[in-house]
Formats: structure tokens, C-alpha cells, sequence
């Protein structure tokens, strides 16, 4: 008996052990909610769009709050209270989840700067990477971000010319003319006449320190192969892809971002990051006026498939990503009927496709209102990752010029400039 006794104590402990273990996997996210009568906070994760996916929701009672899951591999999320996210407009707080315990203290967005993490490593070691991005940097940008808003404040930001257009835009009635006012406001920024000279010689300073900060960053993406590193690389692909064309300004080099991609790859072999990445990366190299355009098939409303590339064959085609959720991409869509009536039987077609959520009632309706008459396809809950492949992920859409030989001619085209483009490449074989 005492034999038996003395073996089953250490079985015991190694059991008791195990269970411990158990337990300390798990992510336990626990916390307060301080100077804010929010009734609960989301988890949105990389590629998420809160107006459609499953999102993590978190409640609040009496300002406490508790979550608790398995993760399979780490990963970066944007805090953020509920009530901002469904009002669209919300500040984001960075929080790196993994199977620890993390203790978390949140006050009200416009203190979002006094918020406190504590508990895991990639959350301590985040915290080392922005405390020294902003002893870096914060000093120099605050006083030129604080004469940028004082600029704004006094009407003194835009030039005359963006101010009469912004003047239009407040006062047009449809999406049309919004198009019209928008293509001009690119136009000033492309070419250097969007901002007052005040805010032109600020923003000319800034530029500097934000070139700095980007330098910063990808140093330490370089040198530090963790997920803090796949989160920094995703923001750059994100931003690149949504606003490079309205800023004019690029956040990283395809091959700078295809070398840190490779070496996160290598380290993360089966996070699910890869993939998004490398989809992010193809879209930027790739989706480019005067490369090939990227082939896919999808289904129309009967689900019946097709394939872009045997539908466009020896033609101009016209791309049109949309949504009917997205207002302004319908009514770019509708400013293409007329040049799709005029130049449809001579080598000229349109494919749309829209990117629809949890079914295509709205889609069936909306189609059997406005009777577009081309092929029009559906992405249903991001089934092939168009936006992501097309560089548009994150908003309604996005449409492409390609020529007969498959090469992508122009980028968001408005009619005009397309008809400019069919008179010149199909009136001549007439």
C-alpha cells in the first residue's frame, strides 16, 4: 500500500499539472471600462468590415467586462466600443491576442491615449515599439499637426479652388454630380492644387516625419520576425491599397513589403496572414495600368459560372466591382449606360460583378429595377477574395479599363474618359 501511495502521488501531481496547463492556454481577456457608459467592445481583426462580418462582441456590465477563447495562432485585433463602430466612425486601440491571461484597462475614446495592456509578451513588447516611435517622433509632429488643425479650423486648409468645389458638393442633390466634384478634387491633389500654400508648406514638413516614421517601422520589420511585425506589414499593405491613389503618397515598396512578407512567411509558416498578404502584395504589383488584368470566374444570380478572361476575349471591356450598398459606386455605374449602348455591338462590353453579404435578394431586386444590360456576376461573402485581389478590399468597389489584348488601360475611368478611349481604339475599324 505505501508502494502504491508513493507512485500515485507523482501521477497525481502530473495530472493536477496537466490540468493547470490546460487552463493557462486559453486567451482570458478580462477588464474596466472607465469614464464611458459603453455597453460593450469589439475585436475586429485584420480584413474585417464591421458592417458586415461576424464580429467579436464583447458586453460591459457595470464596467466590468470578461472573454475567454482558444486560439489556434496569435493575432492582432482593433479595440473598439461598440456604440463607435456602428455609428461608422470609431477610434481603433491595437491589442495582440494569445492564449494568456491580458488585463485591460479602457476610458473613453477621447482618452484612448491612457489605456493600459497588461499581459502577454507580444503586448509588452508592441508597447516597447510605440513608446520609441513616439519618443522618436511625437515631439516633431504635434506642433505642425496642431497648426494643420487650427488651419482647418479657420477655413484656411484647402486652396480657393478646393473650397468651391467642397462648396458644390455640399450643395449637390445627386450622386452624379458628387462623381463629377470628386474626379475634380483628385485632380487638384494630383496636381499639387488641393491644399492652401499655408497648408501646402505644413504638410511638405510633415511628409518628412512621416517618411522618418515609415523608415523606423520597416527597420524594426526587418529585424523582428514576430507578429507585431505582420501586424505594422498589413497596416502598409491596407493603407497602400485604400489610399494611395487618394493621397498620392506610398507607405511601403512592393519589394520592400515582398521581402518582409517572405520573411514573416518563413517564421509564421501557417498563419493565416500569409495569405492575406500575399493577396494584398499581388494586388499592388499586379493591378497596375499597363500589366495584364488578374482572371476569375464567378457566378451570375442563377449560378451559372464565368470566367472573366472568355467573356472579355478581343474586346475593350469595362470591370465594374460594386455593391448595391455602395452609393457611389451605382452611380458610377450608371454613368457607363449610355457608352455601353453606344459601343456594345462594336467590341465593347462590361462585366460587373457585385460584392453582396448574407444572400442576393437586395441584388435581384436592384437588378430587376435598373435592367443593366451586361453580364452581371455576384461575390458573395467575399467567396474568391475579388476586392482583395483587385487592390479595392475595404471599400464599395472599383472600376478597370482593359484592352483587347488584356491589358489594363485606366483605373476608376470616369464615362468620359472611356468613350474618349473607345472612339480612338473601335471608331476607326468602322
Amino acid at each position: 500500500m505505501k508502494f502504491t501511495s508513493k507512485l500515485l502521488s507523482p501521477l497525481l501531481i502530473l495530472f493536477l499539472l496537466n490540468c493547470s496547463s490546460g487552463k493557462q492556454k486559453l486567451l482570458q481577456l478580462r477588464g474596466e471600462v472607465i469614464g464611458t457608459d459603453s455597453k460593450s467592445i469589439m475585436l475586429i481583426k485584420p480584413n474585417q468590415d464591421p458592417r458586415f462580418d461576424s464580429i467579436i462582441e464583447i458586453p460591459v456590465v457595470d464596467g466590468k467586462f470578461y472573454y475567454e477563447a482558444k486560439l489556434e495562432y496569435p493575432e492582432a485585433v482593433n479595440l473598439a466600443f461598440a456604440e463607435s463602430v456602428k455609428n461608422g466612425a470609431y477610434r481603433p486601440m491595437p491589442l495582440f491576442l494569445e492564449n494568456e491571461s491580458i488585463e485591460l484597462t479602457i476610458y473613453g475614446e477621447q482618452e484612448f491615449d491612457k489605456n493600459s495592456v497588461q499581459g502577454g509578451n507580444l503586448n509588452a513588447k508592441y508597447n516597447e515599439f510605440n513608446k520609441s516611435l513616439e519618443n522618436k517622433f511625437n515631439n516633431k509632429l504635434k506642433p505642425l499637426q496642431d497648426s494643420m488643425l487650427r488651419l482647418s479650423k479657420n477655413d484656411a486648409y484647402h486652396s480657393d479652388k478646393a473650397r468651391v468645389l467642397y462648396a458644390e458638393l455640399r450643395e449637390s442633390k445627386n450622386q452624379d454630380e458628387n462623381i463629377i466634384i470628386y474626379k475634380k478634387l483628385e485632380k487638384l491633389r494630383e496636381s499639387g492644387q488641393y491644399l492652401s500654400p499655408k497648408a501646402k508648406e505644413i504638410e511638405g514638413k510633415l511628409s518628412l516625419i512621416y517618411d522618418g516614421q515609415n523608415a523606423f517601422k520597416h527597420e524594426y520589420m526587418s529585424t523582428h520576425n514576430s507578429l507585431i511585425s505582420y501586424y505594422l506589414l498589413l497596416n502598409d499593405l491596407q493603407s497602400y491599397s485604400r489610399y494611395k491613389d487618394y493621397y498620392n503618397k506610398e507607405t511601403i515598396t512592393v519589394d520592400l513589403a515582398k521581402e518582409t512578407y517572405n520573411a514573416l512567411k518563413e517564421t509564421n509558416p501557417d498563419h493565416p496572414y500569409n495569405k492575406l498578404a500575399g493577396n494584398l502584395i499581388d494586388a499592388i504589383e499586379n493591378i497596375q495600368v499597363g500589366k495584364p488584368f488578374t482572371d476569375f470566374s464567378a457566378p451570375d444570380l442563377n449560378g451559372s459560372e464565368f470566367k472573366l478572361s472568355n467573356q472579355i476575349k478581343g474586346k475593350v471591356a469595362l470591370l465594374d466591382l460594386w455593391a448595391t450598398w455602395c452609393g457611389p459606386c451605382i452611380a458610377k455605374s450608371r454613368t457607363m449606360v449610355p457608352v455601353y449602348n453606344e459601343y456594345k455591338d462594336k467590341g465593347f462590353t462590361i462585366i460587373g460583378v457585385a460584392g453582396e453579404f448574407k444572400g442576393t435578394d437586395r441584388l435581384t431586386r436592384f437588378l430587376e429595377k435598373e435592367k443593366w444590360e451586361w453580364l452581371n456576376l455576384v461575390e458573395l461573402d467575399r467567396q474568391n477574395n475579388l476586392w482583395q485581389k483587385y487592390g479595392v478590399d475595404g471599400g464599395g468597389g472599383g472600376i478597370f479599363l482593359i484592352d483587347e489584348n488584356g491589358i489594363i488601360l485606366a483605373k476608376d475611368p470616369t464615362a468620359d474618359e472611356v468613350r474618349i478611349e473607345l472612339e480612338s481604339r473601335l471608331n476607326k475599324n468602322i
